[in-house]
Formats: C-alpha cells, sequence, structure tokens
C-alpha cells in the first residue's frame, strides 16, 4: 500500500510531546500523525452541497458531526475527541473537489475525510496517493482507486456495458413486465454508462429492452421527451429502468400519464427519502426503489437503525439516505481507530478496516467483507439489496419477509436465473 502522506519531522521526542503530538511507536510511522493530538482528531468534510439535482447532500455533514457528538459525550475514543476541521461544498466540480481536498489534507492538516458525499470525486486518486482514510458515497467507479477510500456499500462500483445490475432486472420480474424501457442523461457519463450496465444485465436475464434513451439532460421539457413517450408506447414498454435522478424519472412518469400510458412502472435508483414522498406524493406511484441498507420502514429489525432515526429526531435532521451515509462513514472511522489501538496511525487505520470481514454499520446494512470489497472486480460471493415500493402514497417494503427485509443473490460468480434469491435480516448476507 502506498504510505503517501504529510508529516512533520520531529528533530526529538520532546518537541513531539510538547506540541501534543502522538509519536507512534518504532516502526509504525516516522513523524507526527496528521490531525491527532493528545486530545483531539481532526477530520473534515466534502460535500455537493449545490448540485443539479437538489439533493440534500448537506445532511451527510450534520448525521457526521451527530456521530462525533455521540462519541465525545461518552468521552472519545483512547481519549481524544472528534473536531471537525471544516466542511466544504464541491458545488458537484471536478475542480473543486480536487482544491476542497487539498485544502483538508495540506492546509488543515485532517486525519481522514468524512464524509465525502458528491457527484464528482475528482480526488480520489490523489486522496488514495496520499494514504488519507476517506469515508462516504460510493456512486462512482473511483471509489476502488485506493485501499485507504471506504464507501458506505463497499469501494466497487460497476459501471459499464460489460458490468451486470440485478436489482432491475429482479423488480421487472417481479412486477411481471414484458418490456423494457431504459433512460439515461447523455450529458453524464456516469449515467450512460451506468444504462449500459443495466441494458447487458436485462439481455442476460430478461425481460427484453424495446426501448433506450441515453440522450436525456437535466431539467428536460416535455417537449424533450415527446419522442421518447412516443417509443414507450409504440414498443408496449410496461417497466421503465433509469439512471437518473428521481426529480427527472418523476417529470418521464407524468408524461406518460398524460399520453394516457398510466400502467408504466418504475425502477428508482435514487429518491428513497421521506421528504421526497412528502413532496412528490401520488408522482411516484408505482415506483420501486432499492437500498443496500434497512429501509426506515423496517427499523424494528435493527437496533442500529433506531439509534440512527432517534438520533437524527433529536438533532433535526431528515433520515435521508445521504445523512445514513455520514452517520456510516463516521462510524466507520471510529471502528478503524478502536482496531488499529491506541498509538494508531492513518496506515494503521486502513490495515484494520481491511482486516474487517463483516461491517453491517451496527447492523443498520448489508454486510461488507472489507477483505475484498475494494474490486477490482465483483468482491463478494453475494449481493443483498432491499426493495421499497409507493403504494397509496407511502413507503411499502417488498419482496422480502418480517424481519429479514434483504433479497441476496451470488454475484462472484453470478446466478443463472433470478428466480430463487436468498432472504436475510439484517447484518447477514
Amino acid at each position: 500500500m502506498r504510505k503517501g502522506r504529510l508529516l512533520a519531522v520531529l528533530v526529538v521526542l520532546g518537541v513531539a510531546a510538547s506540541m501534543g503530538a502522538v509519536v507512534p511507536p518504532a516502526g509504525a510511522q516516522s513523524g507526527s500523525v496528521p490531525g491527532v493530538t493528545a486530545k483531539q482528531i481532526l477530520v473534515g468534510g466534502i460535500a455537493g452541497v449545490t448540485n443539479p439535482t437538489g439533493r440534500p447532500y448537506q445532511d451527510s455533514f450534520k448525521a457526521a458531526q451527530a456521530y462525533f457528538d455521540k462519541i465525545n459525550k461518552e468521552g472519545g475514543i483512547y481519549g481524544r475527541k472528534y473536531k471537525v476541521a471544516a466542511n466544504l461544498d464541491d458545488q458537484s466540480r471536478d475542480s473543486k473537489n480536487l482544491l476542497n481536498a487539498r485544502s483538508l489534507v495540506e492546509e488543515k492538516k485532517v486525519f481522514a475525510i468524512v464524509p465525502m458525499v458528491t457527484q464528482t470525486f475528482s480526488s480520489a486518486q490523489y486522496l488514495a496517493d496520499k494514504g488519507v482514510p476517506t469515508f462516504g458515497w460510493n456512486i462512482q467507479a473511483d471509489w476502488s482507486k485506493g485501499k485507504s477510500l471506504f464507501g458506505e456499500k463497499g469501494s466497487y462500483l460497476c459501471l459499464g456495458p460489460s458490468c451486470i445490475t440485478l436489482s432491475p432486472n429482479y423488480i421487472a420480474q417481479k412486477e411481471g413486465a414484458k418490456a423494457v424501457g431504459l433512460l439515461a442523461y447523455g450529458s453524464s457519463p456516469q449515467s450512460a454508462d451506468c444504462s449500459a450496465g443495466q441494458e447487458n444485465t436485462f439481455n442476460r436475464y430478461g425481460p427484453k429492452v424495446k426501448f433506450t434513451d441515453r440522450s436525456l439532460s437535466f431539467g428536460f421539457s416535455a417537449n424533450d421527451i415527446s419522442a421518447a413517450v412516443q417509443a414507450v408506447k409504440d414498443n408496449g414498454v410496461d417497466f421503465i429502468a433509469t439512471c437518473m435522478d428521481v426529480n427527472g424519472e418523476v417529470n418521464f412518469a407524468k408524461a406518460l400519464r398524460q399520453a394516457g400510458l398510466t400502467n408504466v412502472k418504475f425502477y428508482a435508483p435514487e429518491g428513497y427519502d421521506p421528504e421526497v414522498l412528502k413532496s412528490l406524493g401520488a408522482d411516484l406511484e408505482g415506483f420501486t426503489f432499492v437500498t443496500d441498507y434497512v429501509p426506515f420502514e423496517a427499523a424494528s429489525t435493527s437496533k442500529g437503525m433506531q439509534e440512527f432515526l432517534a438520533a437524527m429526531k433529536k438533532a433535526g435532521i431528515n433520515p435521508s439516505e445521504h445523512a445514513l451515509v455520514g452517520w456510516q462513514s463516521a462510524m466507520l472511522l471510529n471502528e478503524g481507530i478502536k482496531q488499529a489501538g491506541k498509538n494508531f496511525t492513518q496506515a494503521s487505520v486502513v490495515d484494520a478496516i481491511n482486516k474487517i470481514t463483516d461491517w453491517t454499520a451496527d447492523g443498520t446494512r448489508a454486510k461488507v467483507d472489507w477483505t475484498t470489497a475494494h474490486g477490482p472486480t465483483a468482491p463478494n460471493s453475494t449481493g443483498c439489496a432491499a426493495y421499497i415500493q409507493v403504494k397509496s402514497g407511502k413507503f411499502v417494503p417488498v419482496y422480502g419477509q418480517p424481519g429479514k427485509p434483504f433479497v441476496c443473490f451470488p454475484e462472484n460468480p453470478y446466478p443463472a436465473t433470478l428466480d430463487t434469491p436468498t432472504i436475510v435480516a439484517p447484518g447477514q448476507g
């Protein structure tokens, strides 16, 4: 593992002690540990607070702070309490994301980046080269660029025409779909690649893809999609899978209904959020969402999820996916430090996390095996997801069993069919 990092060279141990720096044991790391003093662990966050979807990425900052507050109230970790140096908005821009990362590492001297929740992760290689423990929302393939990068669902994500994405196919089959349409944003390579992977999977497992459009743009109008709506009608499409934000999906669904197509169902990769349901209401009817964490409506199956929801309520934070990512990211950092021991370094924390084989974030998510979760191929023997549909204006978990919300399939190798999933409880899979 590459261990490049910013180090302040210490001349004598007395100088280190007078500065409050932590001196690691012989052979662990020469020099001070960035962001760590005898009483403090300095961290910083980056999020696309300014983003084209209008989603509350900043809630990840608040939730991470809530978890740090919890640990600090309990006395901290090894006598040290967490302090957030800065939470920065990268404005969903590549250049800003990298500049923010450099600021936190080179100017603020943070120990770790917690959280990283953004549509762009251009700083991935820089942070990996520096060996900075980084925790956040894995929606980019960049998370697999280094062993110090930890996405909430693992650090492997396959995007592209050779990839397999089982959830849309499983939903389509469960809903009895016969003809599939695929939608993506042409202005987003990530969206287009995701859609290509969906098409590859439908070609493998069915149902048949009858229509694709990967040329849509953010904020499209009814006129922009008139041809696509007609293509859905002409091809008898009864199921739409997208790689778009929930606003784009809702706008397309409205256009279909206005054209008299009222029975088309949607796979929604984004938008499972009580506030989204409150604002969009009936427009989400017939949408199925997918999570790799315990649905909030199934919190009774997970003490960890109950604790998260209680903490969010106390802090006045909406319990969204972005908030949960912040909470889980802070939790994983804390667990890594705990496992590394009181003389921890950035490298030892990274090594400690990468030895964890059963990470479930206190039972709030499906299991991650960090010995394999960085890729570069489908890392786990199984992949698990929970499914939630909007029915009569409410989120309702589906396809699972009482106390067992997760539906799991083999991923390495992939199954021959999607007929026999394993249904498991939180913390399993």
